[in-house]
């Protein structure tokens, strides 16, 4: 082998080598942008997780103070409607 057909078979190699690069870039690009959509999608998901979890809370502690709101109301109602029927006579 003489160094021209060395030279010519480095030649070709290089031009395979960059052939295959040159086909498989997009490839590659796609791979990164499917990545990064991907963890974008799970900061999404943990986000809304987050919030679900802060409302849901919320809600459950906004309840248990409705409940004993509505308790005082009603023992409150309850009383005046018994004082209103003992100042009329009727109770007694």
């Amino acid at each position: 082998m003489d160094i021209s057909t060395i030279a010519v078979q480095v030649m070709s190699k290089l031009v395979y080598a960059a052939l295959g690069g040159i086909i498989l870039w997009p490839f590659k690009v796609l791979k990164t942008k499917v990545e990064e959509f991907t963890k974008q999608m799970k900061n999404v998901q943990d986000e809304l997780v987050t919030q679900r979890t802060n409302c849901l809370t919320t809600l459950q502690n906004q309840g248990e103070a409705q409940i004993k709101l509505l308790e005082k109301v009603s023992t409150t109602l309850t009383d005046m409607h018994l004082d209103q029927r003992t100042l009329m006579g009727k109770l007694d």
